[in-house]
């Protein structure tokens, strides 16, 4: 098929005046409706000029007859949009060679069936097609867990990983791929770059995906994650596993009971703590990225109390809330029959903040840290009056609390306020909870 530059050259070589009569033999020419040119078309077969025409006269026909291609030779009928290419067969064509039964190169005895290539190895075809997320996922863990590579490499490898479990499907095929136990078994490396990473790994695989929580949980990371906090001595660290833990309790059906419950520490046999004290010990941190991460988290919290999940619940997370409510139940009624308060850990998120001090936490380093004036943290402030102001709509502080935090507010004037983030609208959301 001519490309559309071919055709526009065959139309101006074959066009004539429309005041033109065609002669004899030349051919049909058809006028354009606007007077313009007139286009004719000459088949190859035809002939140029009539039998008793002058050389002259032959000449003229011979050069008014004109084809696409020298080497076209079209029947008379052949319309020009459908005229032969370079690449036509002319002449006497010779058919393509189609493969027959029996005659490949390979043993078989005229089976029609295509030859194996026993030359192609698994490396070959992984450099042809690409390696899958899951053996790549293998290999990378492999890899950082082997203590005899060099530190930076495993660190490397787990950044690739890291990156692959962005996916919601990797995250979702960890367990089948066995990936949670070589990864949990990182959080105990002596070198703070790989706990860090692999804190940070568990972070991106759970967040915002319920199955991949359920998996946490079924595998027992969440107090490692709390263990792992409580004892690094590295900032950066400890940032990473608040994030890992604030993950791990976004959304989460189960979180009141996650932080209520008692977890003992792989260190100490004697030493127990809830997941409520790793946050009130994370809002007196040393480090300000790990105090701003940690009162975000508890204002999430407060947001996040007494609301239910309404998006679909697979099958396999189901059964594990089933089985973990169970247990809740029977711990409540065991803890009821000893004389104690055995709804405690069937009490909503801002019941536990409060009942737990962290709510009375947050508070006091909101003081102390305004009264350092410009040397406070202006993010942890808002998150702090945030999480505090949002608690008071579902009582979770104290006359006495509510009037400590409008001493805070009202101490700055509205560019201070909009330096924190809270302003106009936000502002007035705050004065009106405390008045």
């Amino acid at each position: 098929m001519p490309d559309l530059n071919e055709l526009l050259r065959w139309s101006i070589a074959n066009s004539t005046l429309p005041s033109s009569t065609p002669a004899e033999g030349e051919g049909e020419q058809t006028s354009s409706s606007e007077g313009g040119l007139t286009i004719r078309y000459n088949p190859a077969g035809s002939t140029a000029s009539s039998s008793s025409g002058a050389g002259a006269g032959a000449g003229a026909g011979a050069a008014s007859r004109a084809v696409l291609h020298s080497s076209d030779s079209a029947p008379p009928d052949l319309s020009p949009a459908s005229t032969p290419g370079p690449g036509t067969p002319i002449g006497d064509s010779i058919p393509l060679p189609l493969p027959t039964p029996g005659s490949g190169s390979g043993s078989g005895s005229g089976s029609g069936s295509v030859a194996k290539r026993d030359d192609l190895t698994t490396e070959m075809l992984d450099l042809i097609l690409g390696k899958s997320d899951s053996i790549i996922m293998k290999e990378k863990m492999a890899f950082a867990i082997d203590e005899s590579n060099p530190l930076e490499q495993r660190v490397e490898a787990l950044d690739d990983f890291e990156m692959l479990i962005e996916l919601i499907d990797n995250a979702n095929n960890m367990p089948i791929l066995k990936l949670w136990e070589p990864l949990l078994a990182l959080l105990n490396s002596k070198e703070d770059e790989i706990v860090s990473n692999s804190c940070w790994i568990i972070g991106t695989a759970v967040q915002n995906n319920l199955k991949a929580q359920a998996a946490l949980y079924i595998n027992q990371a969440f107090p490692l994650l709390l263990s792992t906090f409580t004892s690094s001595t590295s900032p950066s660290v400890r940032a990473k596993a608040t994030y890992a833990i604030s993950a791990a309790l976004k959304h989460w059906p189960l979180a009141s009971s996650a932080l209520s419950t008692k977890y003992q520490s792989p260190t100490s046999s004697s030493d127990s703590s809830t997941g409520y004290s790793v946050l009130s010990k994370g809002l007196n941190d040393t480090d300000k990225n790990v105090r701003k991460k940690m009162s975000f988290l508890i204002g999430t919290l407060v947001m996040q109390s007494g609301e239910k999940y309404e998006g679909e619940i697979p099958n396999e997370v189901r059964n594990l809330l089933e089985e973990k409510m169970k247990e809740t139940a029977a711990a409540a009624a065991a803890s009821s029959s000893s004389g104690s308060d055995g709804q405690i850990q069937q009490e909503s998120l801002v019941d536990g903040l409060k009942r737990e001090g962290v709510l009375s936490t947050l508070l006091n380093n909101l003081k102390e840290d305004k009264e350092r004036g410009d040397e406070g943290d202006v993010e942890f402030q808002e998150n702090a009056i945030r999480g505090l102001t949002r608690s008071i709509e579902k009582d979770g502080l104290t006359n006495q609390q509510k009037i400590e935090l409008k001493t805070v507010w009202i101490g700055w004037n509205e560019n201070q306020r909009e330096e924190r983030g809270l302003g106009g609208e936000d502002g007035k959301s705050i004065d009106g909870l405390l008045a």
